[in-house]
C-alpha cells in the first residue's frame, strides 16, 4: 500500500488526484474538489515542466487547501500544547518539507497512473466538516477508499486529515512523533524531522 500513501502523503497532491470522470457536484466542498483536482491534474501532465517545477507549482496551489497547522497539531497529540509559538512555526515548516521530500515525487509519478472517481457519498460532522470520499483504483487493480475530511475557513474548505480504509494519516504520524518527544524533547523532534529522520507510513 506503499505507493497509494506516496499519491496521499505528498501534502501538496493530498486533495488533487486525477479524477475518473466528470461528474455532477452537489456540496461546496465536492465543487472545490473538481476544481482542485483539473487545476493540478493540467500542471501535472505539462510535458513542459520539470519534474521539481511541477512539484512546486503543485505545493503553491495547494498551500491554500490544506491546513498545515492543524495537520501538525492533530499529528503530534496532546504534547503539541507544550510547544512554544516558535517551536510549533518551526515544526510546521519542517513536517511539511519532510512529507514532500519523501512523497512528491512518487505522488506525481502515482498521479499519472492511478484512476480517481469522487464519491458521490458525503458525511456532515458539523461545525462546518465534512468528509469527502473518493475511490482511488492503483495500476495493478487494486482499489481504496479514501476520505478526505475538510472545515470551512471563509470560502475555503481546508484538509486536516486523510483516512485510506478507516485508517487515518495523523494516527499514523503521532506514535511516531509522540516517541520522539520523549525521546529527544520537542526541539530533538524537531531537528529530527527537519532532518527527514522519519519512517515513512508504510504501515497505513
Amino acid at each position: 500500500m506503499n505507493k497509494l500513501m506516496a499519491v496521499l502523503l505528498a501534502a501538496p497532491v493530498a486533495l488533487v488526484s486525477p479524477y475518473a470522470a466528470a461528474q455532477v457536484q452537489q456540496h461546496p466542498a465536492q465543487v472545490q474538489a473538481q476544481q482542485n483536482i483539473d487545476t493540478v491534474l493540467k500542471v501535472a501532465r505539462n510535458g513542459g515542466l520539470s519534474e521539481q517545477q511541477k512539484i512546486r507549482q503543485i505545493e503553491g496551489y495547494a498551500d491554500g487547501f490544506l491546513d498545515y497547522q492543524r495537520i501538525s497539531a492533530l499529528a503530534v497529540g496532546l504534547p503539541w500544547r507544550e510547544f512554544s509559538a516558535k517551536q510549533k512555526t518551526d515544526f510546521i515548516a519542517a513536517f511539511k518539507e519532510m512529507m514532500i521530500s519523501m512523497y512528491a515525487r512518487s505522488a506525481l509519478m502515482g498521479a499519472a497512473d492511478a484512476q480517481v472517481k469522487l464519491l458521490p457519498k458525503i458525511t456532515d460532522n458539523g461545525n462546518n466538516k465534512v468528509d469527502v470520499f473518493s475511490e482511488i483504483r492503483t495500476k495493478n487493480g487494486k482499489k481504496y477508499e479514501v476520505a478526505y475530511q475538510l472545515y470551512k475557513v471563509g470560502p475555503v474548505y481546508k484538509v486536516y486529515n486523510i483516512r485510506v480504509d478507516g485508517v487515518s494519516l495523523v494516527t499514523v504520524y503521532r506514535n511516531q512523533f509522540n516517541e520522539l518527544i520523549k525521546q529527544k524533547g520537542i526541539d530533538g523532534a524537531i531537528a529530527t524531522v527537519r532532518a527527514k529522520g522519519l519512517k515513512k507510513a508504510e504501515s497505513l
